[in-house]
């Protein structure tokens, strides 16, 4: 089997944008595919489906969702399966599959393998839409096995098989990745506590300075006071390449203090994503509401609400707007991404808490951009129990919550177009 540059759609992430040598990893045997699943992901699955998906020989495409509960009725597993596979039908060129079940049953506690009735279920599903099944497999609690090999033993394989196989010895260093498992990518970095306490002080300051302006940070006169002393832009650059466990008290309330506008949050979270040029245009875009609230004294939301009534979202807005929905095939860089991630996170933790909803919003955002949609919904959890009438966070809850990936996920790599 042939390993992509990355691993594409689903919890794992988009792969890279920029030309990559592919890693060429030959796998013999079911369990040496196993060893190989978790790092085509990049974190170790549980109580999930994975879909490997194929175009010809070589994996392009990573699809991770909730395993179903066992006991569901078969219409209802019918209709999850026939969900699963229509998200697989968004990757283009894809024409075979692997399903792998992770799962906290035990071979012991059941007849045949665990899951086999949804494995079922969803194989059929993908033959009918036209996929090969090379093989379907399932990693339980104490064994794995192949739903299609009528030879697996009643107990299952070993797990030592996958632990022990040499994919995980022979993988290239420059491929490998560290794996840990799902909810670990929402984890916070351990700060030092007296760290955040100066970070609150100053933060406090600053939120003291707009104070004689009513409803603070959000109107015009302190976001261009802001923008004149600052420039968002250079400071997110500035930000990205600078090590998150070095930020002082006052690079971190600074930061914090611009992400309290949602414009600003909007626009260093579109910047992280797709580079310093779109984080320029965003920000002159802000400029410019900016200005026209100032003259008019009108809120954001009623003068993006004209423009789009009178002649439809166009130019910069139209494409902001579609960039922070994934109606769009251009991807994101991913490397980036992770480091504004690292980033992000050690802003909340440093963060008082009545501050943390919106980079916690940015977090999922970033999650989902890369297509870790349950990662993000950790976040905005997080955001919605501090804040339950967020604005970002509710809006991204209807996102996840309803399946929805950019459509970047899915697009065709230039440099893989011609893989067989």
């Amino acid at each position: 089997m042939h390993r992509s540059p990355a691993s594409a759609p689903g919890e794992g992430t988009p792969r890279e944008s920029v030309r990559m040598t592919p890693t060429i990893v030959k796998t013999k045997e079911a369990h040496d595919f196993l060893a190989l699943v978790p790092q085509l992901a990049g974190f170790q699955p549980e109580r999930s489906v994975v879909l490997v998906a194929f175009r010809g020989n070589r994996t392009c495409g990573v699809l991770r969702f909730n395993l179903p509960e066992p006991d569901l009725a078969r219409t209802v597993l019918r209709r999850v399966a026939t969900t699963l596979v229509g998200t697989l039908c968004k990757i283009e060129g894809v024409d075979a599959v692997v399903p792998v079940l992770y799962t906290d049953e035990r071979f012991a506690d059941v007849p045949g393998i665990p899951g086999e009735r949804f494995a079922e279920i969803l194989g059929r599903r993908a033959e009918l839409s036209g996929f090969l099944v090379r093989d379907s497999l399932c990693v339980a609690a104490d064994g794995w096995g192949s739903y299609l090999d009528p030879a697996c033993p009643a107990g299952g394989r070993p797990l030592s098989e996958i632990a022990e196989s040499p994919v995980n010895r022979d993988l290239p260093p420059e491929a490998r990745r560290e794996l840990g498992h799902l909810v670990s990518r929402a984890d916070l970095p351990k700060v030092d506590l007296a760290l955040r306490d100066r970070c609150a002080r100053r933060l406090t300051r600053y939120e003291c300075l707009g104070s004689q302006v009513p409803d603070a940070p959000d109107l015009p006169e302190l976001v261009a006071m802001v923008g004149d002393i600052l420039d968002p832009v250079s400071t997110t650059e500035a930000a990205l390449e600078r090590d998150p466990s070095a930020l002082d008290a006052e690079q971190a309330a600074t930061l914090l203090f611009l992400l309290k506008s949602p414009a600003r949050r909007d626009q260093v979270m579109l910047q992280i994503a797709f580079g310093e040029e779109i984080g320029r245009v965003t920000h002159e875009l802000n400029e410019r509401y900016a200005a026209i609230q100032r003259e008019t004294g009108r809120s954001m939301d009623d003068i993006v609400a004209e423009e789009q009534a009178g002649s439809g979202a166009t130019g910069d807005l139209a494409q902001t707007g579609d960039l922070m929905l994934g109606s769009v095939s251009q991807r994101p860089d991913p490397e980036r991404i992770e480091r504004g991630i690292d980033l992000l996170k050690t802003l909340v933790a440093l963060a008082p808490k009545r501050v943390r909803p919106a980079p916690l919003c940015m977090l999922a955002w970033l999650s989902w951009a890369l297509g870790r949609s349950s990662v993000a919904g950790i976040f905005i959890d997080q955001a919605l129990a501090i804040d339950p009438e967020y604005g970002m966070a509710r809006l991204l809850l209807t996102v996840v919550s309803a399946g929805h990936l950019p459509e970047w996920a899915f697009a065709v790599p230039a440099d893989d177009a011609g893989d067989t």
